[in-house]
C-alpha cells in the first residue's frame, strides 16, 4: 500500500512540474533568438543593435541564468577589433565583471581565453591594463604580457627612421635643385 500512495503523491508531482516547464515555452526559446539576432547584428556590424538586444533580454528576463551570461556576449563584442564603439580596456573590464558575477558562468572559459588574448593584445599596443578586483587577478594571474622592444628602443628607433627620412629628404632636395638649375639653363 505504502508504493502505491508513494506513486500517487509522486507522479502528480512530476507532472506539475514538467507543467511549470510549459507555463513558458518561449524561455528559452528566446535566448536562443537573441543570441542569434545579437550575432548577426555584430556580424553585419551594427554592434550597438547587438548590444540593445541582449539589454532587451535581460530586461524580459531578469534573474534568469541566460540573463546572466549576456555580460560575456556584451564583452566579446566589446573587445572585437571590428566594433569602432568598443575598446580593449573596456572589454577587459567588462569580461573581469562577467567572471566575477559568473563563477559557474557557461562561457566562463571563453571568457577567460578571451580576456587573456584581449590584455595581451593591449600590452602590444602599449596601453596600461585595468585595474582588477582580487577575483579578476586570480583568474588570470597566468597571463604574460611580452612587449618586443622597451619604450627607450622604441624612440631609439624612431630616431633612426627620422634621421634616415630626413637624409632621403636631402638628397631629394639636391635632386630638385639640380633639375632646377638644368631647366633654368637649357644650353648646358
Amino acid at each position: 500500500m505504502k508504493p502505491r500512495f508513494i506513486s500517487a503523491i509522486v507522479l502528480p508531482l512530476l507532472i506539475g512540474c514538467a507543467q511549470i516547464q510549459q507555463l513558458d515555452p518561449n524561455y528559452r526559446s528566446d535566448w536562443v533568438e537573441t543570441l542569434s539576432h545579437a550575432r548577426q547584428a555584430a556580424d553585419a556590424g551594427n554592434y550597438f543593435a547587438a548590444d540593445k538586444l541582449l539589454d532587451e533580454y535581460v530586461r524580459m528576463h531578469p534573474g534568469t541564468p541566460e540573463a546572466s551570461e549576456t555580460a560575456f556576449w556584451k564583452a566579446a563584442y566589446q573587445v572585437d577589433p571590428a566594433n569602432n564603439l568598443g575598446s580593449l580596456s573596456g572589454g577587459i573590464a567588462a569580461l573581469d565583471a562577467y567572471l566575477a558575477a559568473n563563477p559557474n558562468g557557461i562561457y566562463r572559459n571563453e571568457a577567460t581565453v578571451l580576456r587573456r588574448t584581449a590584455a595581451a593584445a593591449q600590452g602590444l599596443t602599449g596601453k596600461s591594463l585595468p585595474a582588477a578586483d582580487s577575483t579578476a587577478r586570480a583568474v588570470v594571474k597566468d597571463t604574460v604580457v611580452v612587449e618586443s622592444k622597451s619604450r627607450d628602443e622604441q624612440i631609439a628607433a624612431l630616431r633612426d627612421q627620422l634621421a634616415a627620412s630626413k637624409a632621403e629628404l636631402a638628397k631629394a632636395t639636391a635632386e630638385l635643385d639640380r633639375i632646377k638649375k638644368r631647366l633654368a639653363n637649357p644650353s648646358n
